[in-house]
């Protein structure tokens, strides 16, 4: 649940500005938006300096460390609470609700303090629910969602809010299907609409001046996922390389896609964007869309075993970006001990595959091994 807080985070670093500080100024909202960009272009140098000026007009805004928070986020991606980045990006996040909460303290309404005190708290919540902490996710997430309630009623303020609005409308319904344990919490929420939230989230793909490519990346991640529909995902990973040419991470999940269509030798050809990054994400992924062409385009099941295997050898790795690529991995193995005549072995591997993927496409391939 409270990953799903984290994906209304976003879009309110913007929705909340129609009646405030930064809405009300273009020079400012410019340098935001020239943060992203940078931030996006990993040019995390420029991305601090354009910060650091906001913060020079704005220095009790939590416009400010949001965008610091932000910017470490993908300069140590993917990050998590075991890397040294994570106590300066916690420091931020924490500046980041006070600022808020000073600001509500001194209007109950301001949106802006609504919205940031809503994605600081629900940033908080997503880290401690994948370093396990289960209490103090509960606790952030319930104060993330306390004032995320307050901005139901916000929509049609900016292009922006059809992100918001679309993740939540897709996710209240999603989620709970992918998790069941979450059902009992969703009778707190409000009704979800699959296909309304996909239409909102379309369209801020395509209007949206400060979501853009979160819009991207989450339609990316729910067509190959849930919708089950690769040649959009393989346009949303087209969109975001296009944009961004430096980004391994955009190349990673292109190249992936271009894979699970069939068009292997496509793929192959942009391995050089992401193999070469030592970053365990990579490693990780870089093998498992590797194994994958060596086992379906070449048919060298020697070279795929050792790529997959290279894939899962970490004891420990992200949940939100690598878990996919070792569940991809250990579904590999599988079909190749299959093909050696090894079925429980096979068996062994889909198993493990199956309690790590949410990818439907994958989770329906295994029940059907594994029911035979």
């Amino acid at each position: 649940m409270y990953r799903f807080l984290l994906l209304l985070s976003f879009c309110g670093l913007w929705a909340g500005k129609a009646s405030a500080q930064i809405m009300n100024d273009q020079a400012t909202q410019l340098l935001a938006t020239q943060t992203l960009q940078y931030t996006y272009q990993m040019q995390y140098t420029s991305a601090n300096s354009t910060a650091e000026s906001i913060y020079a007009k704005y220095p009790k805004h939590p416009v400010y460390p949001f965008l610091k928070a932000y910017i470490i986020s993908w300069e140590s991606f993917p990050l998590t609470k075991q890397k040294n980045a994570y106590t300066s990006y916690e420091t931020y996040i924490n500046s980041c609700i006070d600022l808020a909460l000073a600001m509500l303290k001194r209007d109950e309404n301001n949106v802006e303090g609504i919205f940031f005190a809503m994605m600081g708290y629900s940033l908080l919540a997503l880290h401690e629910s994948e370093s396990g902490e289960f209490m103090s996710a509960v606790s952030y997430g319930r104060k993330s969602f306390s004032y995320m309630k307050k901005g139901f009623d916000l929509s049609g303020v900016l292009p922006d809010f059809h992100f918001s609005t679309g993740l939540y409308k897709y996710y209240a319904e999603q989620y709970p299907n992918t998790h069941p344990i979450a059902k009992p919490f969703m009778s707190f929420f409000p009704n979800g609409s699959k296909q309304e939230g996909l239409q909102n989230l379309l369209r801020a793909s395509q209007v949206g001046r400060f979501s853009q490519v979160e819009a991207l990346l989450y339609l990316n991640s729910i067509y190959s996922k849930y919708e089950q529909n690769p040649y959009v995902a393989l346009d949303c990973a087209y969109k975001l390389v296009s944009m961004y040419p430096n980004h391994p991470f955009f190349w990673l999940k292109y190249a992936e896609h271009l894979a699970t269509l069939g068009r292997y030798a496509e793929a192959e050809l942009y391995f050089a964007k992401f193999n070469t990054r030592t970053e365990r994400v990579y490693v990780i992924g870089s093998n498992a869309v590797a194994g994958i062409v060596q086992e379906k385009y070449y048919k060298n099941l020697d070279k795929a075993q050792l790529a997959y295997e290279k894939a899962i050898k970490y004891e420990t790795y992200d949940a939100r970006y690598s878990k996919d690529y070792v569940a991809f991995a250990y579904a590999g193995l599988a079909r190749i001990a299959h093909q050696k005549g090894d079925t429980k072995l096979a068996r062994e591997y889909y198993k493990k595959a199956q309690k790590l993927t949410e990818y439907e496409s994958l989770r329906r391939e295994i029940k059907e091994y594994l029911k035979n």
